[in-house]
C-alpha cells in the first residue's frame, strides 16, 4: 500500500489531489493541516492537527505522523506548505511529490520568474513607483499565490496611500483579456509530455470557477510555452502555468507553480489524471499519458455542503414512492447513501405504502430488490411508528405527517429526501 499525506488537505489544490487519488489501487490517503477550520475533517477518514509551518514543532510533530502511520510520500497542496519543504525536505522522512528546490525557489518568486524568462517568453512588464507612466497598474505579492494581496491600482493617489512595503510586492502593467491556465506534465529525460490549456471563464477568489477547454490556437502556443519554460527550467513532475491577454492582445506569462492546481481536475475530466501520473512516475513506473477526449467540456463550480454530526444508528427504515423513486426515476443520491450503509454495515427496511400491484416486480425492474435486508408492505391507514421496533433507527420519508408521527412516537430522528446531504460521507 501507498500511504500519502496530503499537506494540507482542505484545501481546494488539497480535495483535488484527494479526488484524483481516492479510488487509485493500493492507495491510503491521509490528511494533515494547522488547527484552523477547513473542509478536511469532512472527507478524509485520517485527519491530523498539526503546528502550522511557522512553529518550531511544525517539523517535529510531521514526522511524528509519517512515522506512525508509515507515509512514504508527501503531496504539497498548498504554496506556502511547499516553501516549508522545500527548507525542511533533508529532515522530511517521506518522499515529495515536488521538482528540484532551486527550481522551486525561483518560480516561487514572480520577479524571478520575469526577469529569467522576459527573453523568451512575454512577460509583464515590471514597473517601479517612480517609473509608472499609465494606470491602470496591478500589484501583488511576490510569493503568495492565488488572488492574496493582489489588487488593481487607477491612481497614482490610489498607490500612494496604499500602507505596504512595495518592497515585496511586484507592480506590473495591468492585463485586461482572457486568462488561461495550462496543465503541465515534464520530465528530464523526456521534456514535456503534457501541456493542455484551459480558459478561466469566471474567477472568484483566486479559484477558476468556470473552466472551458481553450482554442486550438491557444494549444498550440500554450505547448510552445511550456516547452520554453521547460528548456529553462527543466521541471520534474506535473506543474501549472497561467497566461493573460495584455491590452494589445499579446498572451503574457503570470506565473508558474510546481503544484497541483485547484481545478486540474478539468484535466482529469478529459482523462489525463496528473496526480495518479505522477504518483507511478515517483513508485518508478514506465508512464504513459493517456489521448485527451475529443468531446467538449465545461467545468463550474458550486459549493457543496458537507456535516458532521453525532447522529448513531444501526437501521434505517425507508419510504419508496417519492423517496427512493422520484418522478418514476431512482433517487441517485438516496441509492448512494444505502450503498453507504451496505459499506457500513448498517440494516435497511422498506417500509411502503406503495400501490404497485407487485412491489417485487417492480422492485426488480428497478433494480433495487437486493438492498434491503426487510421489506414491510403497509395498507394506507396502517401507522409506520408500529412497525419499527430498533430505538437505534432512524427514518427517512417524504411525507411530513408520517414523520411527524415517528418523530412524536418514537423520539427517532427523521429525515426528508431533502436532508439526505446531512447523511452521506464523502470518504469510502
Amino acid at each position: 500500500m501507498h500511504n500519502i499525506l496530503i499537506f494540507p488537505g482542505g484545501t481546494e489544490n488539497g480535495l483535488e489531489i484527494y479526488r484524483s487519488l481516492q479510488y487509485a489501487k493500493n492507495v491510503n490517503l491521509y490528511s494533515v493541516s494547522s488547527d484552523v477550520p477547513n473542509h478536511a475533517k469532512f472527507v478524509y477518514q485520517n485527519h491530523f492537527i498539526i503546528p502550522d509551518i511557522y512553529n518550531e514543532d511544525c517539523l517535529t510533530r510531521l514526522n511524528e505522523i509519517i512515522d506512525q502511520n508509515d507515509i512514504k510520500l508527501i503531496f504539497p497542496a498548498n504554496s506556502l506548505v511547499i516553501d516549508f519543504l522545500v527548507e525542511n525536505r533533508d529532515n522530511i522522512n517521506a518522499k515529495i511529490f515536488l521538482t528540484d528546490n532551486d527550481i522551486v525557489r525561483t518560480v516561487r518568486s514572480k520577479k524571478k520568474t520575469y526577469l529569467l524568462f522576459k527573453e523568451i517568453i512575454p512577460t509583464p512588464k515590471i514597473l517601479n513607483v517612480s517609473s509608472i507612466d499609465e494606470y491602470p497598474v496591478f500589484i501583488k505579492p511576490d510569493k503568495l499565490y492565488g488572488s492574496q494581496g493582489a489588487r488593481i491600482i487607477y491612481s497614482p493617489n490610489v498607490l500612494n496611500s496604499i500602507e505596504l512595503d512595495l518592497s515585496d510586492y511586484v507592480i506590473t502593467e495591468y492585463l485586461p483579456g482572457k486568462e488561461f491556465t495550462v496543465d503541465c506534465f515534464s520530465t528530464k529525460k523526456n521534456g514535456v509530455l503534457f501541456a493542455s490549456a484551459r480558459e478561466r471563464v469566471r474567477i472568484r477568489m483566486g479559484t477558476s470557477m468556470r473552466s472551458a477547454r481553450a482554442d486550438h490556437h491557444i494549444q498550440k502556443y500554450s505547448r510552445k510555452i511550456a516547452e520554453r519554460i521547460f528548456s529553462k527550467l527543466n521541471i520534474d513532475g506535473l506543474w501549472f502555468f497561467q497566461l493573460k491577454y495584455s491590452k494589445n492582445n499579446e498572451l503574457k506569462l503570470l506565473e508558474i507553480e510546481p503544484r497541483v492546481a485547484g481545478t486540474m481536475g478539468y484535466s482529469r475530466a478529459l482523462g489525463v489524471n496528473l496526480p495518479l501520473i505522477y504518483l507511478h512516475y515517483m513508485k518508478g513506473k514506465q508512464i504513459k499519458i493517456p489521448k485527451i477526449a475529443s468531446h467538449s467540456i465545461i467545468l463550474d463550480r458550486a459549493l457543496q455542503n458537507r456535516y458532521i454530526t453525532n447522529l448513531k444508528y444501526n437501521t434505517v427504515y425507508i419510504d419508496l414512492d417519492d423517496t427512493i423513486i422520484i418522478k418514476g426515476k431512482i433517487n441517485l443520491e438516496i441509492i448512494s447513501y444505502l450503498y453507504q450503509c451496505i459499506n457500513n454495515n448498517i440494516k435497511i427496511v422498506l417500509i411502503t405504502k406503495s400501490l404497485e400491484n407487485d412491489l417485487y416486480s417492480f422492485l426488480a425492474k428497478m433494480r433495487i430488490k437486493d438492498i434491503f435486508n426487510k421489506i414491510i408492505c403497509l395498507n394506507e391507514d396502517d401507522s409506520k411508528s408500529n412497525y419499527i421496533k430498533e430505538a437505534d433507527a432512524i427514518f427517512i420519508d417524504d411525507s411530513f405527517s408520517q414523520r411527524e408521527e415517528v418523530n412524536n412516537k418514537l423520539g427517532i430522528a427523521v429525515f426528508d429526501p431533502s436532508m439526505i446531504d446531512v447523511l452521506l460521507k464523502k470518504c469510502i
